[in-house]
């Protein structure tokens, strides 16, 4: 299986997404819908995909879509305990990721029918993965929204101490290898590879994403 991204609807850029009819004319493809978007317009659009595996990033539309689909919740809904994996298996998820930044704790989650996800290589962020804000904050792009990150994190930040700047630092994402079991094991390489279309989706052990 392979992960594509819809265009419009993916996360980390549209220059590396598929048009919803050049991904209905591929065979066996997961379709990635992480962006925030409605709700009833995300069920809406999975409703013309033909393929029967999406990743979502919306409660609505997990639990809606999860009726006639295998929803994978994206590493943007931050599952981080046992509490979080119940209510998304609740709702119907097939799958929750992870945030790398818990793998060494993925032993200990309870999956009770969910498939867990996880990062076998990641960019690892200042903020559990999926959740930082700071694009968003300081220039009104984020990556959950409109797809686009303008990597505030890697700008040189003043570290001022009663009132005066004493240095300056960054919060560069670090890529990251891990060695960790699940059931998927996928590697991050869409922020360093050109491609759209990434060879061994979701029901790999060893996926790219």
């Amino acid at each position: 299986m392979k992960f594509v991204g819809l265009r419009g609807y993916s996360r980390y850029s549209d220059t590396k997404s598929l048009s919803l009819d050049e991904i209905n004319n591929l065979e066996d493809v997961a379709v990635t819908l992480n962006r925030v978007r409605d709700g009833d317009e995300i069920v809406e659009v999975c409703r013309k995909i033909k393929h029967e595996h999406v990743i979502l990033n919306e409660l609505y539309a997990i639990a809606s879509v999860s009726k006639s689909k295998k929803v994978t919740v994206s590493v943007g809904m931050n599952a981080t305990n046992n509490l979080d994996l119940e209510f998304y298996r609740e709702l119907g998820a097939h799958a929750v990721v992870i945030p790398p930044e818990l793998n060494y704790e993925v032993e200990s989650f309870q999956k009770k029918g969910l498939k867990i996800e996880v990062f076998g290589r990641a960019f690892v962020e200042m903020f559990y993965k999926g959740r930082c804000q700071l694009s968003a904050y300081a220039s009104g792009k984020s990556v959950k929204k409109s797809g686009v990150c303008n990597m505030e994190c890697a700008k040189k930040w003043d570290v001022v101490y009663s009132g005066k700047k004493i240095c300056e630092t960054d919060f560069k994402p670090e890529l990251t290898v891990y060695d960790v079991q699940a059931d998927y094991v996928k590697h991050e390489t869409r922020q360093i590879k050109g491609e759209g279309v990434i060879e061994n989706g979701a029901d790999s052990k060893h996926s790219q994403s």
